[in-house]
């Protein structure tokens, strides 16, 4: 199932600003999608506004060429998974899976073998006979899948699935869901704040802040190239440099009309000899497989990713050096020039 939708926008009562502003955005079938921004972008409102549980206050939303605005959510043929997993505790794992079949009157023949698949499919078919009270965080977040899966929905929606989870098991949890998604063939729509899930997971990104949709792409384009400065400070660990252009004036090349050069910290070297930038150690941050080190060059402060193994003492003077091609270019309300 292709979803589009065309201008959409959500304004709450009371609110001075839309929650979701005119936000045109074409998801293609089959395709993971993530939609990704800080707390209060408006991430989860699209989403609402996608499954029908928020109407829109402007703008189409089309499941292929059908138009849903007045679509209610349970004739919308999707499946929802949410932060906090919502199983009915006085019922099994097994039970929690059959009831959106059971509930729909559609009780087939076939009900025991398909959630004994999905089960099997989730790896919890040792727990069927549990309940939820009785399982860890993992555990019950994959029965909240498979009773979602069960319905065979046209599009997958998932909001914040992995957020009340401990890092180990998001991370387990990213791989499952991405080879569900393989395995199922269907639309997957996945909202969450986590960059690590992004970039991780998704075929392609859209990125919102403040109700506003700014860029839309693979992950590698939106890391490598943002097309606006506050993506290059929001991707990344550490995020992309954002200089001031008079602090490197007479190191890089020129562009006209910008004011903010970014490059981001993996793409600085360490150079023995005098390079394009130099400047003072004022800390380093170790990281495990390597290390930050932080430059004061005029008025800003710049982060190079160096080896682990590297040592600088603070107060040591450091020449940086980078390729132009890795710089990128923006104007003072953060447009890229390129």
């Amino acid at each position: 199932m292709q979803v589009t939708l065309k201008k959409v926008s959500k304004r709450f009562p009371n609110a001075e600003v839309d929650a979701v502003n005119q936000v045109d955005l074409e998801i293609v079938n089959k395709e993971f999608l993530v939609i990704l921004g800080p707390s209060g972008s408006g991430k989860s409102s699209l989403l609402r506004l996608i499954a029908g549980l928020e109407e829109v206050s402007g703008g189409e939303v089309y499941f292929g060429n059908e138009l849903m605005n007045d679509v209610s959510p349970r004739e919308r043929d999707i499946s929802m998974v949410f932060q906090n997993f919502a199983l009915f505790p006085n019922m099994t794992v097994y039970d929690n899976i059959a009831f959106p079949i059971r509930a729909s009157g559609k009780d087939s023949e076939n009900l025991d073998s398909e959630v004994k698949r999905i089960a099997s499919m989730l790896q919890i078919e040792g727990l069927l006979d549990r309940k939820p009270g009785a399982l860890s965080g993992g555990e019950q977040q994959r029965v909240s899948l498979g009773r979602a899966i069960i319905k065979k929905p046209k599009v997958f929606l998932m909001d914040e699935p992995l957020s009340n989870l401990d890092a180990s098991l998001r991370s387990e949890l990213r791989a499952e869901i991405k080879k569900l998604h393989k395995e199922l063939g269907i639309t997957f729509i996945y909202v969450t704040h986590d960059q690590t899930e992004a970039m991780t997971m998704a075929d392609r990104i859209a990125l919102i802040k403040d109700g506003k949709l700014l860029q839309v792409d693979k992950p590698e384009v939106i890391y490598d190239n943002p097309n606006h400065s506050w993506i290059g400070s929001f991707l990344g660990m550490p995020a992309m440099n954002l200089i001031s252009s008079s602090d490197l004036s007479g190191s890089i090349p020129s562009k006209k009309g910008a004011s903010v050069i970014g490059i981001r910290p993996e793409n600085l070297n360490i150079s023995t000899e005098k390079s394009k930038l130099t400047g003072s150690v004022i800390s380093t941050e170790y990281l495990g497989d390597s290390k930050i080190i932080n430059v004061q060059v005029g008025n800003s402060i710049i982060k190079a990713k160096v080896s682990n193994d590297s040592t600088f003492s603070v107060g040591a003077d450091v020449n940086l050096d980078f390729s132009d091609d890795d710089l990128r270019f923006f104007t003072d309300d953060g447009k890229n020039l390129g």
